[in-house]
């Protein structure tokens, strides 16, 4: 028996022509059902309305653990890999999550294969194995998977602050797990482990506090009957879902202060409140009309003030969900180093700012506002991947009545004054905590946190702040924004009739700007992306030109901010970045007052004057992430140095930071002119932007800028890439920088050609896409190498490559061996497999190649990515998509003997080894160089292994032949339609 919704029932965006019908079934299973006829992706998400807060003392860690284990096979399909080997060859893929009230399970596939994808997922809460064989092995990959978080400070502060709630709560509770809490503690209590994990998954893995969303092409009917056969087995145990009474931050974590020592040099301060649960006031929102004010950034606002005396360079703030019967709301500040030392000052602000709001009343005009503006983003909202949406939507649907699912997140329906005063009114003296951090503790005698070791220490407030908090007096810098001029007037859509097309037209050509527009055919929204890239020599000619470069946007963005956070309210932003060609221009959102936008940023651009005091802090924010990019993870810097030997010129974090101490405002202020004198712009216009509009955008960026120039023989200039040399084995080995790193690292690439050629491309996208399922399979389930275990292909100019990267407790040349072990293994994978599996990975490459852009930004990004570099072949994904089905397994196997195999005298291999300095044990110590230089010995390796260290780089870069620069693959003259010429 299922009960059913009227499809009209459910509020949906304008342009959503998907239909919805949300189900009951007889076990009170919930199902929102999705019938989009368009898709070539399906996709389904369970979320059960349990997560680590359920943990029993005696094993934290367990909702988690509980996650991974039904990955791992069923009664119907106990091979543990079925369910991601069907994903992988039919174009799909998956993940979940652990929270501390949900854990979330979804998935996406081509839509043709949806029932047999849905008919493995549901049986994971039908009738899971937990079977004892991978009970340990998936404790590894839990525990690995904590030893990833151990030195990221997000994960170490967020743990810290739920230590320091109380015990009597369940908020408490360490909720990843690790082989301590899910092994040793558990045997050292004898109890079994396993026998835990089935009565938690007994007692509440119930049908009725689960939520399913299923999208498909198929009709509602057809969909139903699906959800029907294959999620009414699952049990229900008429079970509430599980809560507890109470907020986690009692009265006792009230006027308390929380010093951390980061890992990086990060200096931030948080005031946390506890709020009630405030999802029954879901129509109001209160809690919106307060994060829109206190992390409003205009002139008048807290940050605006911060930023005039130099203490602070961001801030944010907003409710965030804590679990049934309890959240919070917190004010996050990016503090300076000044900052740091008048961080009690900042707090008394801070609440200056809230007295003003309280006195001022709630304003009907701002609830007005922000209603208009939630209003339409929910009217044009553009779809997101199918897998996203099910993922979201089935957590939503706990909360929100049967016709708000979809708009309930976002809108902000009406208002209550008396529910916004309340938010305001929690928002008090007395209500708070402090987390504060900053590397210049000195923490030799601070505790240390249980999990992550993180060195803190936790006191009451002082009495003189306690003093001033409670005589706030009113500011008069702080006061009210004023109304938004950006919210979009002229919502009309353009539905230009056009027949829809994949490529560009060049529109508009000069020997200064080229620009390239595409009017939206697909998505008929009032939006525009715009992309620019203004490409001058000197942005990247050395590290010190690299950095003015930087400090410049830098500056530019700090200036431009209290005027464009009000755009950005308003659903129009947009993006500065550098690159190694120049200076990288992207405005996205409403198309209304989007030219307003340009013109403004080109104007301030041509003419910036920099703020001394700003400039303080601009630098200094810039200095510490180039300092910190040496305590990210180990795989990102095997990646990083895998393109920085490649690659012709690419400069290190070290190197711009040894320059960045000697440059000035002055310096950026005498640079900035001669960078923007002589420029090349080539730019795309996408969206609801017709070609005049576009070629009005370009005119008016080359009649502000009014640079000349550059030579013709630069227009065109990239960075190219190196060659690696027939028949050998590169290996550049590098130390973690971190030396608290328990993780080493490896990113094994092996070249394969010119990424233009498509008889090499497309083979080598067929190879990738056969290894990745056995890679993740052999090397992370049954090898527990570590968390993160990936293969895949790397395109760069004139090159593409095979990638495996790899990051593990174990050292790299052990990490390193296995991955040749695996290549190894491929060839009879690929020699053996059915005539059937070969076709299927065929198809699931040529769906790839060619699925359907999901939203504008997709679109966007697909075409920009092919103008910039500078091969102009917009039916690449096409053309590759009729190339791969010609290929046949024994040409799959000569390009794999020629150029992956392990055992070819040709093939070009580079391995980037990072070790970390506290790696212990079975092949994780950093080996030495007759250790790696001998590591092959048992694969027959037939190439000479060249050993490289940070001091070789350069001399061998110098010895290595270039790729060709790109050259476009039909003349750029056959784009150009109607094409304006200046």
């Amino acid at each position: 028996m299922t009960l059913k919704t009227n499809p009209s029932d459910i509020q949906k965006a304008e342009t959503d022509k998907r239909v919805f019908r949300l189900v009951t079934l007889s076990n009170k299973l919930q199902a929102l059902l999705v019938s989009d006829p368009e898709t070539d992706k399906a996709a389904a998400a369970m979320d059960v309305h349990v997560g680590h807060l359920s943990d029993p003392s005696e094993a934290p860690g367990l909702a988690h653990f509980c996650e991974h284990l039904l990955f791992m096979g069923n009664e119907k399909y106990p091979l543990e890999n079925d369910y991601s080997q069907f994903l992988s060859t039919h174009g799909g893929s998956s993940n979940a999550f652990t929270s501390a009230d949900h854990t979330n399970y979804y998935f996406d596939v081509k839509a043709d294969f949806l029932e047999g994808a849905l008919d493995r997922f549901t049986q994971f809460f039908v009738s899971p194995l937990f079977d004892a064989s991978c009970t340990e092995r998936e404790m590894k990959a839990v525990d690995s998977e904590h030893s990833k978080n151990i030195q990221q400070d997000s994960w170490r502060i967020y743990q810290l602050q739920k230590d320091l709630t109380s015990k009597e709560h369940p908020y408490s509770k360490f909720g990843t797990g690790n082989l301590k809490t899910l092994k040793d503690y558990p045997e050292s209590l004898g109890i079994d482990v396993r026998r835990l994990l089935l009565d938690f998954h007994n007692r509440l893995y119930s049908a009725n506090i689960m939520k399913l969303v299923v999208i498909g092409k198929e009709s509602l009917d057809q969909l139903q009957q699906w959800v029907v056969e294959k999620a009414s087995a699952i049990k229900n145990k008429d079970i509430d879902p599980p809560s507890w009474p109470g907020h986690p931050m009692t009265k006792d974590d009230l006027l308390k202060q929380i010093f951390v020592k980061p890992v990086k040099d990060l200096r931030s301060l948080k005031l946390t409140f506890p709020l009630p649960d405030l999802t029954e006031f879901y129509l109001c929102k209160p809690a919106s009309y307060a994060s829109h004010l206190i992390g409003h950034e205009s002139e008048g606002s807290i940050l605006a003030l911060l930023k005039q005396k130099g203490w602070a360079n961001d801030l944010s703030a907003g409710a965030s969900s804590g679990a049934i019967n309890f959240e919070f709301f917190t004010i996050s500040i990016g503090l300076t180093e000044e900052g740091s030392k008048h961080w009690e000052e900042i707090v008394v602000v801070v609440f200056q700012y809230i007295a003003m709001l309280r006195e001022a009343g709630v304003k009907d005009w701002i609830y007005e506002e922000c209603q208009t503006l939630s209003e339409v983003q929910f009217r044009f909202q553009e779809k997101r991947s199918p897998a996203s949406f099910a993922s979201r939507v089935a957590g939503d649907i706990h909360y929100y009545s049967p016709e708000h699912v979809l708009s309930g997140p976002s809108v902000m329906f009406k208002m209550n004054k008396k529910e916004i005063q309340s938010v305001l009114d929690a928002l008090n003296v007395e209500n708070f905590r402090i987390t504060l951090l900053s590397p210049d503790f000195k923490s030799s005698e601070w505790q240390k946190a249980n999990h992550y070791q993180t060195e803190f220490q936790y006191e009451a407030i002082s009495q003189s702040l306690k003093r001033e908090l409670h005589a706030i007096r009113p500011n008069t810098a702080l006061h009210l924004p004023l109304k938004n001029e950006f919210i979009p007037g002229n919502l009309t859509v353009k539905r230009t009739h056009l027949s829809a097309q994949r490529r560009p037209d060049l529109v508009f050509d000069s020997n200064i700007v080229r620009l390239w527009h595409k009017k939206d055919d697909t998505f008929w929204v009032p939006k525009a992306k715009v992309m620019f890239i203004l490409k001058s020599p000197l942005a990247y000619a050395t590290p010190s030109t690299c950095v003015i470069t930087r400090l410049f946007t830098d500056c530019l963005d700090d200036v431009l901010n209290q005027f464009s956070y009000y755009a950005s309210v308003a659903g129009l932003d947009y993006h500065l970045t550098n690159s190694t060609e120049g200076i990288e221009l992207t405005l996205s959102g409403y198309n209304d007052k989007l030219q307003h936008l340009l013109q403004r940023i080109l104007t301030t651009a041509k003419h910036l004057k920099i703020d001394r005091k700003r400039f303080v802090a601009v630098k200094e924010a810039l200095g510490r992430s180039y300092k910190n990019w040496a305590q990210e993870q180990p795989y990102q810097h095997a990646a990083f140095f895998a393109s920085y030997v490649t690659q012709e010129k690419l400069w290190t974090s070290e190197e711009k930071l040894e320059v960045l101490d000697d440059i000035s405002a002055e310096d950026v202020e005498a640079f900035y002119p001669q960078l923007l004198a002589r420029l090349n712009v080539e730019g795309f216009v996408f969206g609801n932007v017709e070609a005049s509009e576009a070629v009005a955008l370009a005119k008016a960026l080359q009649e502000e800028l009014r640079c000349k120039s550059l030579p013709a023989a630069l227009h065109n200039q990239v960075v190219r890439t190196h060659i690696f040399p027939n028949g050998k084995h590169l290996i550049h080995q590098r130390q973690v920088a971190n030396v608290n790193q328990l993780n080493s690292a490896l990113e094994h690439l092996i070249q394969i050609g010119d990424v233009s050629n498509a008889d090499l491309r497309t083979k080598t996208l067929l190879f990738a896409q056969i290894a990745k399922e056995p890679c993740f399979d052999v090397l992370r389930t049954k090898e527990q190498l570590g968390y993160i275990v990936a293969s895949g292909i790397r395109k760069q100019t004139g090159m593409i490559s095979f990638r495996i990267l790899i990051q593990s407790e174990k050292g790299p040349a052990f990490l390193e061996s296995r991955a040749e072990q695996f290549l190894l293994s491929l060839r009879d994978t690929v020699a053996d497999m059915s005539d059937k599996d070969f076709q299927k990975n065929i198809d699931t490459v040529a769906f790839n190649l060619t699925e359907k852009d999901k939203n504008m930004s997709q679109e966007a990004h697909r075409i920009w990515n092919h103008i910039s570099n500078r091969y102009y072949d917009f039916e690449e994904e096409e053309n590759d998509a009729k190339k791969v089905i010609t290929i046949s397994r024994g040409q799959l196997l000569h390009f794999y003997d020629e150029y992956i195999s392990p055992n070819s005298r040709t093939r070009r291999v580079l391995s980037i080894h990072l070790a970390s300095a506290k790696a212990t044990s079975e092949g994780t110590s950093g080996q030495n160089v007759s250790d790696v230089a001998h590591i092959s010995d048992s694969l027959d390796e037939l190439i000479p292994r060249v050993l490289v260290d940070s001091t070789g780089v350069a001399e061998l870069k110098a010895s290595m032949q270039l790729s060709r620069s790109p050259v476009p693959v039909v003349p750029l003259s056959a784009f150009r339609t109607g094409v304006s010429k200046i």
